[in-house]
């Protein structure tokens, strides 16, 4: 048996405990939590100075792109973005293999004890199969041509199998409202089943002018490259009414991906619809790109269940949910560490159904992370992760 004391134990199956202790078996479960100093001297007590919580959940992640670190110009915008993804991809001097390797290692250094991955190919299944992270894999199509949405659900449908055949948790997803054909969402949906569904939604401001205006910038790059928009363009919904509220259930578990551009009559469509949608954050990656952040009061006001993800290190410089929440508290000083934490820990391990994950609930095996260099309980610039247990 471990016991661990610490300035701050933050459990999230209850309030914050100041100078507690946390009773856990050697394998890392949780016996208890409590205020009181132990009664015997039989066990050494660890004791440390900063925050305890359980390990991280990082919903949205891209580790297919880890090569690309450092390759894409900031602040391009979205469109911009997306449009050299596919160039910049095959341009990458490094190797694919160790960098999903080096990303796996980073998160699990980062505290975090599970990912939602977004997987446009088979290349990460050796990684995730050895792998002590705990992995869902959204496997993720796109295409805009009607002709072709059978081959693409086909080859979806295959690597799914290849996922499922290694014993790792995976879904079919679209990749966003705007880069998939009607025919090849209805596809999707139809053999998802009320799986855990994921999509990227209103990420740039130009995603719903596309829908409901038919132009901006996005749909003037989709229109350049060739792209059929013909059901898109001036459908005269925003990105949920097209994509989402007509063919999903309201019991569809979803996952909101950046809603960075999300306005309250948006989101209250979603909530007259959806009773169980996921609001997943990646702000590094949305400042990296777009210099934006959402409204996270909005948010909050609106009483959303909200995630966080690190996206990829093609719009982000490390694959940390502590840096994540140090920019979310940076910018909006009034949210506390601990409801931050909510959001990257409970929260995420709810909507991926890792019941022994998200809390230091009696009998979880959550990971223990130490947040070091804070302030009371505040972040500061220089907090940083050790990683105690996983």
């Amino acid at each position: 048996m471990r016991i661990i004391q610490a300035s701050y134990i933050i459990p999230l199956n209850s309030a914050p405990i100041a100078n507690g202790y946390l009773y856990m078996e050697d394998d890392g479960t949780i016996i208890h939590i409590t205020k009181e100093a132990p009664i015997t001297d039989q066990f050494k007590v660890e004791e440390y100075d900063g925050i305890l919580c359980p390990g991280f959940i990082n919903t949205h992640c891209h580790l297919e792109l880890s090569h690309m670190k450092g390759m894409m110009t900031e602040a391009s915008g979205l469109p911009a973005f997306v449009d050299q993804i596919p160039k910049q991809r095959q341009k990458s001097k490094l190797d694919l293999s160790r960098s999903i390797k080096q990303g796996d290692e980073e998160m699990q250094q980062s505290g975090i004890v599970a990912v939602g991955d977004i997987s446009n190919t088979d290349a990460t299944i050796e990684i995730k199969s050895e792998s002590p992270i705990q992995y869902h894999s959204f496997v993720e199509l796109f295409g805009l041509n009607k002709n072709e949405a059978t081959p693409i659900l086909n080859e979806g449908l295959q690597t799914l199998k290849k996922f499922e055949t290694n014993d790792l948790s995976a879904s079919l997803v679209p990749h966003a409202p705007y880069s998939v054909s009607i025919d090849l969402l209805k596809g999707i949906y139809a053999h998802n089943k009320k799986n855990l569904l994921s999509i990227h939604h209103q990420e740039t401001p130009s995603e719903n002018e596309l829908f409901l205006e038919g132009q901006g910038e996005l749909a003037d790059m989709l229109l350049k490259k060739g792209r059929d928009l013909g059901a898109h363009l001036n459908a005269g919904k925003n990105a949920t009414e097209f994509s989402l509220t007509p063919y999903l259930s309201t019991d569809q578990k979803i996952l909101l991906v950046h809603n960075t551009y999300s306005s309250a009559s948006d989101i209250n469509g979603v909530l007259s619809h959806f009773t169980n949608a996921y609001w997943c954050t990646c702000p590094k990656a949305n400042w990296y790109i777009e210099r934006d952040l959402p409204d996270y009061n909005l948010w909050r006001k609106k009483g959303l269940k909200i995630t966080v993800g690190t996206d990829s290190l093609a719009s982000n410089d490390s694959m940390s949910i502590l840096e994540e929440l140090k920019l979310i508290q940076n910018k909006f000083p009034n949210i506390p560490t601990h409801e931050l934490l909510s959001w990257a820990c409970k929260n995420g391990a709810e909507y991926f159904e890792f019941d022994s994950l998200g809390s230091f609930k009696a009998g979880n095996k959550p990971g223990v992370v130490l947040i070091e260099q804070v302030d009371g309980l505040r972040l500061t610039p220089e907090s940083r992760v050790r990683v105690l247990s996983r």
